[in-house]
Order: C-alpha cells, then sequence, then structure tokens
C-alpha cells in the first residue's frame, strides 16, 4: 500500500499543549491559563505553565521532526504570547520566537502548516466577552493579518481555526475553558467564530501572499444510532447538527439548513444571524482540514453528552485498552461525507488522528497505537485510490503533551516526555511511522 508521490507526511500539535513559557517573554495569559489554575478545572489541579517547554526546546523538536522524516508540521501560534492584550500591542518577542521555528523547519526541509487558533483565547479579550462577543471577529481579523505579513513567503498553508466546536464546549457546556454553561450563548460564539474565520479568510485575499493557501480545521466525530429506535436515530442527527454540521453547512453551503434553524429557534438557542453574515462564513477556502479520531455510538437510553471522557463500556464495541472505540473507517466515511454530502471537490488533508497510551501501559513499547495508525493510513489510502483528493496526513502527536482538562493523564505522543526531566525519548511508534514515510505507506 503506497500513497502517491506529493501526499505529505506530517505530525500535529498545539501551542497551549507543548509550548510551557506561559508568562515568559511578555506573553499574556490565555483562557487556558485562567481556567487550570481555577481549583477543579483541570485533572489533579496542574495548569499547563511548563506543558513541554517546546518554547525552549523547539530546536530538540525539530530535529525529532528531521529524525523522523517529516514533509510538514502542523502547529499554532498562541495568541496572547502575539498579542498579550489580544489587540493592539504587539510583543515583538512572540514574533522572534516564531520566525526562529519556522526559519529552522524550513531550513530542515519541513513544511509548516500553522494554525491561527487552537484555543487559546487571550484572557483579556473573555474578560471583554470574548467568543460570545461578536466584535472577535475583527479582533481576530486584526490578529491573522499582523501574522499573515509578519510571515508572508514563508508559510505556504494556513488553517484559521482548529475544531471550533471547542466554543461549544467552553461556553455552552462549561467543560473547557473559560468554563461558561450557557447553551445560548454557546451557539453564539460558534456562529461568532465563523465569522472571524470569514474575516480572517478576506484579511489572507487582500494580504496576497502567491503560493499560500488557507483553510479551516473541523473535527468529524459522524453519530451512529445504536439501534433501529427512530429515537436514536433522531439523537444521532441532532448532535451531527450541534456538531459538525452546524460548521460544513454555512462555510461550504452558505447556510445552516432548515433544520438546524427550526431547531435552534424553539429551543431558543438560535445566534444572532445578521445580513451579510452567512456570505462572510462561505468566504471560499483553499482546503479543508478534517480531523477524525473514531465514530460515536448514540442511544437514547444510554446517552452521555460528554462522550470523549468515557473510559469504554458504553454503545459500540472494538475498545482499546485505552477505553476508546477502534473504528478506523471513520476516516473513510468523513471523506465521504465531506465529498458526497457537501460537494467539495479540493484538497483535503487529515490534519489530526491519533490515540491516547492506555493507563499503566509501557510508556514506549505502544504497539496499540501502531495499530490504530496503520488502520486509518489503511482506510485514508482506500479514499485515496477511489478518487478523493486528499493531500496529507498528521499523526497526533509529535509529543506527549498538555492535554486541556485531563491535564498529562492522556498521552497521544509518540515521542514520550518525562513529566519531571522533560526529556525526550521516541516511542515504537516513533520508529515505525518513520518506516511508513520513507516508503510511503504501510507494509
Amino acid at each position: 500500500m503506497t500513497f502517491p508521490p506529493d501526499f505529505v507526511f506530517g505530525t500535529a500539535t498545539s501551542a497551549f499543549q507543548i509550548e510551557g513559557a506561559w508568562n515568559t517573554d511578555g506573553k499574556g495569559p490565555s483562557i487556558w491559563d485562567t481556567f487550570g489554575h481555577t481549583p477543579g478545572k483541570v485533572h489533579r489541579d496542574i495548569p499547563g505553565d511548563v506543558a513541554a517547554d517546546h518554547y525552549h526546546r523547539y530546536r530538540e523538536d525539530i530535529a525529532l521532526l528531521r529524525q523522523l522524516g517529516c514533509g510538514s508540521y502542523r502547529f499554532s501560534m498562541s495568541w496572547p504570547r502575539i498579542l498579550p492584550e489580544g489587540t493592539g500591542r504587539v510583543n515583538r518577542a512572540a514574533l522572534d520566537f516564531y520566525r526562529r521555528l519556522v526559519d529552522e523547519l524550513l531550513d530542515a526541509g519541513i513544511s509548516p502548516l500553522v494554525t491561527l487558533y487552537h484555543w487559546d483565547l487571550p484572557q483579556a479579550l473573555e474578560d471583554r466577552g470574548g467568543w460570545g462577543n461578536r466584535d472577535i471577529a475583527l479582533w481576530f481579523r486584526d490578529y491573522a493579518a499582523l501574522v499573515f505579513e509578519e510571515f508572508a513567503g514563508l508559510v505556504p498553508r494556513w488553517a484559521t481555526l482548529n475544531e471550533p466546536i471547542s466554543m461549544w464546549v467552553g461556553y455552552g457546556m462549561g467543560t473547557f475553558a473559560p468554563g461558561h454553561a450557557d447553551p445560548r450563548l454557546g451557539k453564539q460564539a460558534m456562529h461568532n467564530a465563523l465569522l472571524a474565520h470569514g474575516e480572517a479568510v478576506r484579511a489572507f485575499r487582500e494580504q496576497g501572499d502567491p503560493g499560500a493557501e488557507i483553510g479551516i480545521v473541523v473535527d468529524v466525530w459522524q453519530r451512529h444510532p445504536a439501534t433501529g429506535d427512530p429515537a436514536d436515530q433522531a439523537l444521532a442527527d441532532r448532535d451531527e447538527d450541534d456538531s459538525f454540521r452546524f460548521f460544513f453547512n454555512p462555510l461550504l453551503n452558505g447556510t445552516y439548513g432548515e433544520r438546524i434553524v427550526e431547531r435552534l429557534t424553539r429551543e431558543g438557542t438560535l445566534p444572532d444571524i445578521r445580513d451579510g453574515d452567512l456570505g462572510l462564513i462561505a468566504s471560499p477556502v483553499d482546503f479543508l482540514g478534517v480531523n477524525v479520531y473514531s465514530r460515536v455510538v448514540v442511544s437514547a437510553e444510554n446517552y452521555n453528552p460528554i462522550w470523549w471522557e468515557s473510559d469504554g463500556g458504553g454503545p459500540g464495541g472494538n475498545f482499546l485498552d485505552n477505553g476508546l472505540e477502534y473504528y478506523p473507517k471513520a476516516a473513510y466515511d468523513a471523506i465521504r461525507l465531506v465529498r458526497d454530502d457537501y460537494g467539495w471537490q479540493g484538497p483535503m488533508y487529515i490534519t489530526e488522528n491519533g490515540t491516547p497510551d492506555a493507563d499503566g501501559a509501557d510508556p514506549i513499547e505502544d504497539h496499540e497505537r501502531i495499530r490504530y495508525v496503520r488502520g486509518f493510513l489503511e482506510w485514508i489510502e482506500r479514499a485515496v485510490e477511489e478518487g478523493a483528493d486528499v493531500r496529507g496526513y498528521y499523526l497526533w502527536s509529535l509529543l506527549d503533551n498538555y492535554e486541556w482538562n485531563a491535564g498529562f493523564s492522556k498521552r497521544y505522543g509518540i515521542v514520550h516526555v518525562d513529566p519531571d526531566t522533560l526529556e525526550r525519548t521516541p516511542k515504537a511508534s516513533f520508529d515505525w511511522y518513520r518506516d511508513v514515510i520513507a516508503r510511503r505507506g504501510v507494509a
């Protein structure tokens, strides 16, 4: 099984999860800094102040990428590091850090894919209403325009937002930062995030960086009804409408769709949608990033709204030792969904895919991860063979990192990071993935 010669293999990370240096060199606090310092919000009350200390060890981490043979590296820039107050004053030290990072990647022959926003909103903007304030679309545009200008000619591919469903989890459910549990506010935050995406795309076009591309990253967890009961199907439809379809509908079709609008109106959670909003959101992009990990089997009788924190044993089957369901066909299904349901004919990248170590498992001999990634690559290759324009795969993640409210309890890296010494040790999956990249496919 081999992929096309121009298919890109890479790994992915995010700023908050690996950088650390949370108050170093002029960085401002993010909502996750605040959340992590609030008792009872994250695992064992350990904040992400240090994470994997990538801010000070980025050269060591780029050396690992070079050793791996990656053609590309997906990472995010920290909005509060670059603009400590979210707007206005620019922190030159932050731009210099990212410039050194990008230069090192390019010198190593590794193409950067940069995400502008991976959940770490400046706390100063949250104090002004955060993603619940429509003005954030213009705040984000200004941040994006600054970064586009600074890195013109250096970054070939940009993503505006990573998984905007985080707005719902943070503003509608209260599980993630900033911790608001207000369904009306959550839906408004999701809409405002899409407006911000549209503003950033327009700023990118106005900047005019020839050869560079821009897109967005949406996570696809398709819902499969547990039984033939109409209640299970209705629940599956509702959960998809509240997640990836809420974003794909306006991004690719220019409308939220009658089913979503009717239900949210009835529930009193329809966001404030103004003239011109949908046209802005549907600003054409050059590629789509799709994050895919598995599916969700939903049962009206046994429903868990926070399904990602389940330790297994719920609906579904074929559970891994880490408690998550192993369903590699999810990648193929997600690719087909974007192409068949939404008519997307442009390039796609699988921008995240991975699985955490099982509790108590050997931290280096991670053979379950190898099995997991192998299965997903096989289904992605099938989609490519059938004509899908999938141009790359980014394994989540390069390093064991700070996994949001799960802290250090979930380790997704193909490189083990010792929590005390921060020493990096490649795992078995690192060597296996290096061989996959070298031969451009799974043996």
